[in-house]
């Protein structure tokens, strides 16, 4: 079972994500505050194998060279990625959401019924599109919405959510659009 920790960091307070299986980690959106990250890490006594890009907005990469440096990763993961990926015990799939911006995604640990949205759901919200993404923005979340109800999403700002409580109280997935 995956463990996950949450690092709060950068003026936007952005989510950074630590998944690891108590030897092994990846690290999602890298925020702004290296420092924070590689502590964390050194505290839990862990290997970094990769590292996960929701999208490409700086509150979310800020500190992505420091971290790649930090553990000489060659290999990001993000929108151009492989739709099935698997890294040693990691197994996960890659789902373009495009809408917030044209380089989001979200990863999905299947076995492990999570999902990292950055800024692509929040609890009880979406993240802000232009106007020329609304249309790439409705059909992410009408494939958001055929996900499993018992999916935890962990998303780039906030608290975690599920797919189900987002699917019943989300304003922007109760059918307001179609």
């Amino acid at each position: 079972m995956l463990k996950i920790e949450c690092i709060v960091n950068g003026e936007l307070e952005e989510n950074c994500y630590i998944i690891h299986n108590n030897k092994h980690a990846l690290i999602v959106d890298p925020g702004s505050e290296s420092e924070k990250i590689i502590d964390k890490i050194s505290k839990l006594n862990l290997d970094v194998l990769g590292v996960l890009i929701t999208h490409y907005h700086f509150d979310h990469i800020g500190a992505l060279n420091d971290i790649k440096n930090k553990y000489k990763l060659a290999k990001i993961y993000d929108y151009k990625s492989s739709s099935i990926n698997e890294i040693d015990s990691f197994k996960f799939k890659k789902i373009n959401n495009f809408g917030h911006t044209m380089d989001s995604c979200s990863f999905l640990f299947e076995n492990d019924k999570i999902m990292f949205t950055g800024d692509f759901v929040f609890f009880e919200t979406i993240g802000n599109y232009d106007d020329e993404n609304e249309v790439e923005m409705l059909n992410s979340l009408k494939e958001f919405i055929k996900l499993d109800d018992d999916i935890k999403i962990y998303p780039g700002h906030g608290p975690y959510s599920s797919v189900g409580y987002e699917k019943e109280h989300n304003y922007y997935l109760r059918g307001i659009w179609w």
